[in-house]
């Protein structure tokens, strides 16, 4: 075969299908930056809401510090796995159900939000998908997620919670993926309430069942068996194993990767089934011209 055979030769890529590429990149990394300013800039506007929110989240703090006072004693064997104090055990359970609460129910807030405004429609005809768009929305609100975590383990420091074994790279990658987790199901409650219009009703069942099984107020080896295997189902389960020991007893990948495994497979697993819930949502509302009801 001669070198001027077209058929020995790569197959040519189309410059003008590359240029639309880059500039789909380009448009989602600008809009994901304006929508950051728009929120970060109506979150400061209100600043003493701000500070009342801080505050409360001190008080909330303190109120742990004096229960673990009582628990502590009875509940010494169960906490052995994750530093042996029930002070840490309950201030991560806290601050993690509240990046839960962010992800799960936030996107939900902001389509119903949208509905309220008139402004979903827009949003749905604008170049970028809806779940990129609900996604984009929860950035700021997730940034100080992180700055409420980093005062609540600041201040309980201060209070006597043990930090010197903490393992922050497996921290950090247990966190970043627990909030993928997360979102994931917020994509499926913002579907929901596209067509419901009312209410939050995957919020609150999530919610439950993660109070309920996740290990938010207790270690899930108090559970019974049956709600115990019902437990692994829940992301905040293993959200929680991978940081309460990463935080108090220094564990690494080499330890806790089963709990990053149960981790990655229901996020893989949750990320499709909410792009593709709010994906159906939207062909329901178009079609029944329910889109801009609300």
């Amino acid at each position: 075969m001669s070198a001027a055979d077209p058929a020995a030769r790569p197959a040519s890529v189309d410059p003008s299908a590359s240029r639309i590429a880059a500039g789909r990149r380009g448009w989602t990394a600008r809009l994901a930056v304006a929508t950051l300013r728009r929120d970060g800039r109506i979150a400061t506007s209100y600043r003493t809401g701000f500070a009342l929110t801080a505050f409360s989240s001190l008080i909330n703090l303190f109120g742990l510090f004096f229960l673990s006072g009582i628990v502590q004693s009875s509940a010494a064997g169960p906490l052995a796995t994750y530093g042996g104090t029930y002070f840490g055990f309950i201030v991560l359970g806290v601050a993690f159900t509240s990046f839960m609460a962010l992800g799960v129910g936030g996107l939900a807030s902001s389509v119903r939000e949208s509905q309220l405004m008139g402004t979903l429609e827009i949003m749905v005809l604008s170049p970028t998908r809806l779940a990129t768009l609900l996604v984009f929305s929860a950035i700021w609100a997730h940034l100080m997620g992180v700055v409420s975590l980093l005062l609540y383990v600041a201040v309980g420091a201060v209070l006597g919670m043990p930090l010197g074994a903490v393992n922050l790279p497996v921290a950090v990658a247990g966190m970043l993926l627990a909030i993928v987790s997360f979102n994931a199901i917020g994509l499926v409650a913002a579907a929901v309430v596209i067509v419901i219009k009312q209410g939050n009703p995957v919020s609150i069942l999530v919610s439950s069942l993660s109070a309920l099984l996740g290990g938010v107020f207790y270690p899930v080896s108090v559970l019974p068996e049956p709600l115990r295997l019902i437990g692994q189902l829940v992301p905040l389960t293993h959200a929680l194993e991978i940081e309460r020991r990463a935080v108090f007893a220094g564990a690494g990948f080499a330890e806790l990767w089963p709990s990053f495994l149960a981790l990655i497979v229901l996020t893989a697993i949750l990320v499709p089934v909410g792009v593709a819930a709010c994906r159906v949502a939207l062909r329901v509302a178009l079609t029944d011209g329910s889109l801009a009801q609300y």
